[in-house]
């Protein structure tokens, strides 16, 4: 083979290898969009319209509305993840089932918003401690779910409060409660994950057309 048809053929395999990696990092750069979002912080004006349908409701107490009140308009516009506690009602087994179609239909469309489960267990024991605790309740199940930011939340919660599927979590659950936290960590996760999945995908791609 020609020295010059070689030299053309190394410069083919780099140009090929540079537009593997430009539409590898195109493609985490869409998902880093995606998944952390640049969204506005909500203002004081959104976060008012949004507890007022809160009020109109009647189901949250004086102090969880103001709890929810606060912690909108502290907003740092950074995800955050909500910790629940779940007692499901007996029978156990028709409670889980209307917990679960809950489920499916609240997290498809968190989901949309990046939002998804960090952790859901259910209890393999009654409690085994309670420190200054005035309600020692045993709880049957717990979860923590990751929200990109506070203005999904606000998003969500309007269109969750009295629809069917939130009746479904109400009738399945004797008693719960729930707390977001923030600033939150973990290792790994979606943004470590599809990084090297990408990575990877590019890598295999590069040594297949360089065959």
């Amino acid at each position: 083979m020609a020295t010059a048809e070689i030299k053309n053929l190394r410069e083919d395999g780099r140009m090929s290898a540079v537009m593997i990696w430009i539409i590898a990092t195109s493609a985490y750069a869409a998902f880093w969009l995606w998944y952390v979002g640049f969204q506005k912080k909500v203002t004081p004006q959104e976060v008012t319209a949004t507890m007022c349908l809160f009020e109109q409701d009647g189901s949250w107490t004086t102090n969880q509305q103001e709890h929810l009140r606060k912690f909108l308009l502290d907003d740092d516009g950074k995800d955050f993840v909500m910790v629940n506690l779940l007692h499901l009602k007996s029978p156990r087994k028709e409670s889980l089932k209307k917990l679960n179609r809950y489920q499916k239909i609240f997290l498809g469309a968190l989901l949309l918003k990046a939002g998804h489960p960090v952790m859901i267990a259910r209890a393999a024991s009654g409690n085994v401690e309670n420190v200054a605790c005035s309600h020692a309740d045993d709880w049957s199940a717990a979860g923590m779910i990751r929200y990109r930011s506070r203005r999904d939340l606000m998003e969500i919660l309007p269109a969750t409060i009295g629809s069917e599927h939130h009746e479904l979590k109400l009738g399945s659950l004797e008693k719960t409660f729930a707390f977001p936290a923030a600033p939150w960590f973990m290792f790994g996760g979606p943004k470590v994950v599809v990084a090297l999945s990408i990575g990877l995908l590019a890598s295999v791609t590069q040594i297949v057309t360089a065959l």
